[in-house]
């Protein structure tokens, strides 16, 4: 009797393990889909920055950071808009050289989205 009441509790609490991984797992893809949308923005915002950076010779020093916001892009044309889902987002890029090479990070903020650090 005690080995059938054992199996059925392992069956019992093996299927209740299931179910949460199973959902954590689903709600996972859920968030990476919702926020692919604004890492496609990031993207879209650090290529801009690039091209702008070089097109003005706004290489900063060593050590120094430079930020280029989203309406210094835009007016110079190197991108008309930054929306996700209809939705108008703010932005800018850090721009830092360490010696060897220009790192950009770049951050956006939307009503359902902000970059972290930001």
């Amino acid at each position: 009797m005690k080995i059938k009441q054992m199996r059925l509790i392992s069956i019992v609490w093996g299927c209740i393990l299931f179910l949460i991984v199973s959902t954590l797992t689903v709600f996972g893809f859920i968030y990476k889909n919702k926020i692919k949308k604004y890492e496609e923005l990031e993207s879209k915002l650090v290529n801009a920055t690039e091209k702008y950076v070089d097109e003005k010779f706004l290489y900063p020093e060593e050590g120094k950071v430079i930020k280029i916001n989203a309406s210094e892009l835009k007016e110079s044309e190197k991108i008309t808009d930054l929306v996700v889902n209809d939705i108008e987002c703010d932005g800018y890029v850090n721009v830092s050289y360490n010696g060897k090479t220009f790192s950009y990070k770049a951050y956006i903020t939307c009503p359902e989205y902000k970059t972290k650090g930001a």
